[in-house]
């Protein structure tokens, strides 16, 4: 008898913070397929991958804690921390127990290479390394609606944003490889979401020079039958050229995050996002008008400096007089190296507490009746999970739907009839029979 290979290494992943972060993770993994095993959930690994994220103080501090949390559940194992944070604050994480590398953003190929010598197996071929945005040649298998990266980094200067610090300078996947890697992906899912760091800037940096437009266009002109979900958004980017074709309007999910940040002009110039509200407000209308039913969220940052309460009150109405269905709202976070760390007259903590708490509030209110009316409708969810009999999938308009379990298979798209829901997800059964997909 002769002995078996040896056991691959076991490789754990913990990932942190926005989509873009998310795909790099899931990137990485397909680089070092073939040479580790990920680790079942709950089970000790030799090697983890700990992706941080850095767009806040708090989400810093939750990274670090990630870390510590990886070598109390993993002893012995070796960790290797990458993403934003891992480029803001090398030295601080390497100084944490069980770190054996660190590699930021900015060399996305690196924390592959770096996993790949830990667990001792040889390195990647040329052609998985060396990307502009750090993307293997597809994203694996690991979830249902896959996440595409296309875009990476940001030429904006918004005060108060550290990514740029951390990612760099925007640039795109060129644009053949980008329709290729659609086109594959949706080949063989019924979703999958474009993200990148500025995902309205994708193809600018080209020569000659394309649009997320001509993505999904060009990709829908070759074939392509998957839904397409696109992530945050800049208002004033979004391709609304998209919505005004019958052959591209039907692939775009019925979802649109559109970040706006303050309703007060004067914010927003201190911020440096100029051009005040409106190109927000005629976004939010003109996506309501060509997608009915569809869920439009935004970005706040509550207690910029100088915001007084006017400012906020500004942005209180002006979430109010719009069809939004959520907002994600967070505290301002003065970050390292940007120019809001510095500014003066930032609003005391309480206060900040006060408004973000409103704000939250309004979201819950709105997201409570956006999903009740959804009953009665038929929403088309892709199935990603099947547990005690129950099936849960994200809809195309982003709602979290559960029904009684039947044959369809994980990543299947099934027609759900919402009977009702909790303030959280909507529930119904099956329905074949209904041919509508959106509330009117």
């Amino acid at each position: 008898m002769t002995a078996g290979p040896p056991p691959r290494p076991r490789l754990a992943l913990v990932s942190l913070g926005c989509r873009a972060n998310r795909a790099d993770a899931e990137a990485l993994l397909a680089g070092v397929a073939g040479a580790l095993d990920l680790a079942a959930p709950g089970a000790p690994a030799d090697l983890v991958l700990v992706n941080t994220c850095a767009v806040t103080s708090g989400a810093e501090a939750a990274s670090r804690q990630a870390v510590r949390r990886a070598a109390r559940d993993h002893p012995g194992a070796r960790i290797v921390v990458t993403g934003c944070a891992a480029q803001l604050s090398p030295e601080a994480l390497r100084a944490l127990p069980g770190v054996a590398a660190v590699a930021g953003p900015r060399a996305p190929e690196a924390a592959a290479d770096l996993v790949l010598r830990l667990a001792g197996a040889p390195p990647r071929e040329a052609a998985a390394a060396g990307h502009p945005t750090g993307a293997a040649p597809l994203e694996p298998h690991q979830r249902a609606r896959p996440v595409l990266k296309v875009q990476d980094g940001c030429a904006a200067a918004c005060a108060y944003c550290a990514v740029p610090l951390a990612r760099g300078p925007s640039r795109s996947i060129p644009f053949e490889a980008a329709v290729a890697r659609l086109l594959a992906l949706g080949a063989r899912h019924r979703e999958v979401v474009l993200t990148g760091v500025h995902l309205g800037a994708y193809g600018r940096d080209l020569a000659p020079a394309r649009s997320l437009e001509d993505l999904v266009a060009e990709a829908a002109a070759r074939g392509l039958r998957a839904r397409v979900r696109l992530s945050s958004i800049e208002p004033a980017e979004f391709p609304l050229g998209l919505l005004l074709r019958r052959e591209t309007a039907a692939l775009l999910c019925p979802h649109v995050h559109l970040p706006l940040q303050s309703g007060a002009p004067a914010v927003l110039t201190a911020m440096g996002r100029p051009g005040g509200t409106a190109p927000f407000e005629r976004a939010v209308r003109e996506v309501a008008a060509l997608l009915p039913g569809a869920a439009i969220g935004t970005d706040l940052l509550c207690g910029f400096p100088g915001e007084t309460d006017a400012d906020h009150r500004a942005t209180v109405a002006l979430c109010e007089s719009l069809p939004l269905a959520s907002l994600h709202v967070f505290p301002f976070s003065a970050r390292p190296g940007t120019r809001a760390a510095a500014l003066p007259g930032a609003p005391p903590p309480e206060v900040v507490r006060a408004r973000t708490r409103e704000l939250r509030d309004l979201s819950a209110r709105r997201w409570r009746a956006f999903l009740a009316a959804q009953a009665g409708h038929v929403l088309e969810a892709v199935v990603e999970r099947v547990e005690g009999g129950v099936a849960r999938g994200t809809a195309a308009n982003s709602v979290g739907v559960r029904w009684p379990a039947g044959p369809e298979p994980r990543g299947a798209l099934v027609r759900v009839r919402v009977d009702a829901s909790d303030g959280n997800d909507c529930f119904g059964v099956r329905a074949a029979a209904f041919q509508h997909r959106l509330p009117p």
